[in-house]
């Protein structure tokens, strides 16, 4: 949760915005059996691999003075708790040529069927503007995570981010490979505009599952302050630029704050840490494993602003990294100095007490931030999907997730879209979603 961070993100800690800690937990291929049929791969969906890509049809050359390629690994699909399955996943943008360049329209076509439009994208900014044609710029002195980071223009040999979360109604709609017709204009020499279309940007989707998790926290009114997927959150927001290479580490990293019986987080001083009325609570390993990183004695921060002095070693402030095996790590992070309850090397339980919600670290607000990644660091890694295994939907935050942030600071109650509301097994909350563990 990090209000100061969603207003403007300073230089020299934009590496740091995504940091605030996660979670993870193990493969669930051994539970693949239990899962309804429309959430199962089909057959054929399966026996593709990335041998297929040798088959694809040929599509029309064209010279494309842009180029776009996807940041990361194979996107893995998840079910939300809006029903649908999310494919999240970005694209870099380059303008190789010596004219600006415009976009005008990305579509995510299906390369084994001719390229048929596949899915629907829509991403917006935390004022809720609109970004799904829109590049986040690079290079931009005060970052906002608002529309003014983006923009539908792209200048020579400059670069800049396509956000994604493509959503398809099953499972069994998500193709096993994906390109993207990108139209856009440029002018020529006797300045006219010119439409250039291209197909590119192969991206193969993951055939791994999302691992199922038990819930790190137990009680109603917990809310997704940051999150995936539609929503371009500090967390999707920040791409870490780490030994030579862009990682989406913390691409769906959850920043859990908890709102009381009234729908507020804290009461009184807010610089006062007991005034946040979840300060202190029990954090549980969401899966059995082996804990490869501890780090225990880093002092609260003062909320209300984030510090000054975070380094990379030091932002994650007091946490855990357990690895939950198959190539994936959890990570719980933020925790109150000296509470952490394991030691490195030390084999934990699903379930088991790991410490308590603080707020060490590169944070302005007490909260756990919870994330899965492929390897055992917060930073130089992917984040990977997860889903809960069992929680209470209780409702979604109404109005912008940058009002919600205002409202939160000033002690105040946001309003709560209750429609929808009960128990569900095996989804992902969605940034703004308001959830009940037990």
């Amino acid at each position: 949760m990090n209000k100061t961070m969603n207003k403007q993100i300073l230089p020299r800690i934009v590496i740091l915005a995504a940091v605030l800690a996660g979670l993870a937990v193990p493969h669930a291929r051994a539970q693949e059996q239990d899962r309804p049929a429309s959430d199962r791969l089909t057959s054929a969906q399966a026996g593709e691999t990335a041998g297929d890509r040798r088959s694809l049809p040929v599509d029309p050359v064209a010279l494309t003075p842009l180029v776009w390629t996807l940041i990361g690994e194979h996107p893995v699909p998840v079910r939300g708790t809006d029903g649908r399955i999310h494919l999240a996943y970005e694209l870099l943008f380059t303008n190789v040529s010596t004219e600006p360049a415009r976009i005008v329209s990305v579509e995510v076509v299906d390369p084994l069927r001719r390229n048929r439009v596949v899915g629907s994208s829509r991403v917006v900014t935390i004022k809720d503007e609109d970004v799904s044609t829109r590049l986040r710029q690079f290079a931009i002195q005060q970052p906002t995570l608002a529309g003014s980071d983006f923009s539908d223009h792209l200048r020579p040999a400059r670069s800049a981010i396509l956000y994604l979360d493509v959503t398809f109604d099953d499972l069994r709609d998500v193709p096993r490979q994906v390109k993207h017709r990108v139209t856009f204009t440029q002018t020529d020499a006797q300045n006219n505009t010119v439409p250039i279309t291209g197909i590119g940007g192969l991206t193969e989707s993951s055939s791994a599952d999302a691992v199922v998790l038990s819930p790190p926290l137990k009680g109603d009114g917990w809310v997704d302050a940051s999150g995936c997927c539609g929503i371009i959150s500090p967390h999707r927001y920040t791409l870490l630029p780490l030994n030579g290479t862009l990682r989406p580490a913390q691409h769906f990293a959850i920043d859990f704050i908890r709102l009381d019986a009234r729908g507020r987080a804290v009461t009184g001083d807010i610089k006062n840490l007991n005034n946040w009325h979840y300060y202190g609570a029990e954090i549980a390993a969401a899966a059995g494993g082996r804990v490869v990183k501890v780090v225990n004695n880093l002092p609260d921060q003062v909320p209300g602003q984030l510090p000054s002095d975070i380094t990379v070693e030091t932002a994650d402030g007091n946490h855990v990294i357990i690895d939950i095996g198959d190539g994936r790590f959890a990570l719980y992070a933020h925790m109150i100095p000296g509470s952490v309850a394991v030691s490195e090397g030390q084999i934990v339980e699903r379930g088991q007490l790991l410490g308590r919600l603080g707020n060490s670290g590169n944070t302005d607000a007490p909260h756990l931030h919870f994330q899965v990644m492929d390897r055992p660091s917060s930073l130089d890694a992917d984040g990977l999907p997860f889903l809960f295994d069992r929680m209470e939907f209780q409702g979604r935050i109404m109005g912008s997730l940058d009002d919600f942030n205002d409202m939160i600071f000033a002690g105040g109650s946001p309003r709560i879209d209750t429609s929808g509301s009960g128990r569900r097994r095996r989804q992902m909350p969605l940034t703004k979603d308001v959830v009940g563990f037990k």
